[in-house]
């Protein structure tokens, strides 16, 4: 027999305990001098600091609860050590800022960033850049980043097409087409300015960068973090679309006079042709330093040759579009993602050189891009989709694997677990 709620109501009591001290991190308790009695630190509400009504907690672990008119209340940490106490601080210098003591006996007076925004939860900068961004990377030895944009300009017909002559005696019309070229930008993470513009050739537009480390001499094996630009060539439909492969290199070079930033400078390494197909994804693969490369309905394991060749050593045909290649770092496993027919998990192996499938997903799944995610000894397939779900598959080959499928249960963005198709001869 069941109770009835009104005695479960007579036979619990509740009572309120304040906690008046927030609990300190292991390390900083470690720290503390058993002697010492804790002090109560109160927050501190504060009308206007970098034009933010805050609320600051001080104590070892010091952040700031700022809710803007656009975001829900965020909590950000202030870098350094603990804050004893915290005031605005408004000055000819120090214009809506604050001063703190920290936890050394150090007065310190700092300000938020004047064009940093905080509705994400985090310090976000926004740069104004002359054309629309597609890529970006990070150049890490140099500390730059290269941008992939793109312009609209109008459309001519090649005059020097040996298929349609007729092409060269067309007039421009007055409603033209605008079609985007692609730029090749160098950023300077200090100043945000842009160092150098590469424009590519017309209809030429980006598709995807990376930075890789490549190898760069086959005598010394020596290797070079290289940023890896592939792009597609797009003049009508009456024309294939042809790809090309761009290699940079981040040189030090004499910086112009007064613009100490530009001591940096892109050196074109390598530019190979593709006459199939565009390049739509880049990774690298293996251990010696060479580079998997999707170009039309083929993924390509190319090699930097001294001589600014990329030499093709392995191939793998695959269905449609190739949207995302990535690379399990220094293994050789690679999962490729298919537009239209899901995804190919390959290996490719260096001796001899060749590409293996060890399985696929659905046919019908139609991917945006795709990674790894190990856990342990077992590996997962994370896959987005057009419909915004996000996949979770498994590679087991021994047929071990017990997900079920939850699907159902998920609104989007949802999550849908499944197995690897495996190919047996």
């Amino acid at each position: 027999m069941r109770p009835a709620k009104d005695d479960f109501k007579q036979a619990l009591a509740f009572r309120k305990v304040h906690n008046e001290v927030l609990a300190l991190r292991p390390e900083a308790a470690a720290q503390d001098d058993a002697s010492q009695q804790p002090r109560f630190v109160p927050l501190r509400a504060c009308s206007n600091i970098g034009g933010y009504s805050t609320v600051f907690l001080p104590g070892s672990s010091p952040s700031f609860v700022i809710k803007t008119s656009k975001s829900t209340p965020k909590v950000i940490g202030l870098c350094g050590v603990g804050v004893r106490g915290l005031s605005s601080f408004h000055t000819e210098g120090c214009d809506h800022g604050f001063i703190y003591a920290d936890s050394n006996g150090v007065a310190r007076v700092s300000q938020f960033h004047a064009n940093h925004n905080f509705d994400l939860g985090v310090s976000v900068q926004k740069i104004p850049m002359p054309m629309n961004i597609q890529q970006v990377t990070f150049h890490q030895p140099t500390g730059t980043y290269v941008v992939g944009g793109s312009m609209l300009e109008t459309f001519e017909l090649p005059k020097d097409d040996e298929h349609h002559k007729e092409w060269a005696k067309e007039k421009a019309g007055t409603l033209q087409p605008k079609v985007p070229r692609g730029h090749v930008l160098l950023l300077n993470p200090i100043t945000w300015t842009v160092i150098q513009d590469i424009e590519l050739e017309p209809c030429e537009d980006i598709l995807c960068m990376k930075s890789l480390e490549l190898e760069v001499s086959e005598m010394t094996k020596q290797r070079k973090m290289l940023v890896v630009v592939g792009t597609g060539i797009n003049k009508g439909q009456d024309l294939p679309i042809r790809g090309r492969i761009h290699v940079y290199d981040v040189a030090i070079v004499i910086p112009e006079a007064g613009r100490p930033e530009t001591n940096k400078r892109l050196k074109q390494i390598a530019k190979e042709e593709i006459p199939r197909g565009a390049v739509t994804a880049v990774s690298e693969i293996g251990t010696q330093g060479l580079m998997l490369v999707a170009q039309g309905q083929k993924c390509m394991v190319r090699g930097l040759k001294e001589d600014g060749s990329l030499l093709p050593v392995a191939f793998m045909d695959m269905s449609i579009h190739v949207v995302a290649a990535k690379e399990l770092r220094t293994t050789g496993l690679c999962v490729m993602a298919d537009s239209v027919k899901g995804v190919w998990f390959t290996g490719c192996t260096e001796e001899p050189y060749k590409m293996q499938l060890f399985g696929k997903s659905r046919p019908k799944l139609q991917c945006v891009t795709a990674d790894f995610l190990p856990d342990g000894k077992l590996l997962f397939i994370v896959v987005s989709d057009t419909k915004g779900d996000l996949h979770m598959l498994q590679f087991d080959p021994e047929r071990k694997c017990s997900v079920p499928c939850l699907f159902p249960a998920f609104s989007p963005p949802r999550v849908v677990f499944g197995t690897l198709i495996f190919l047996t001869t």
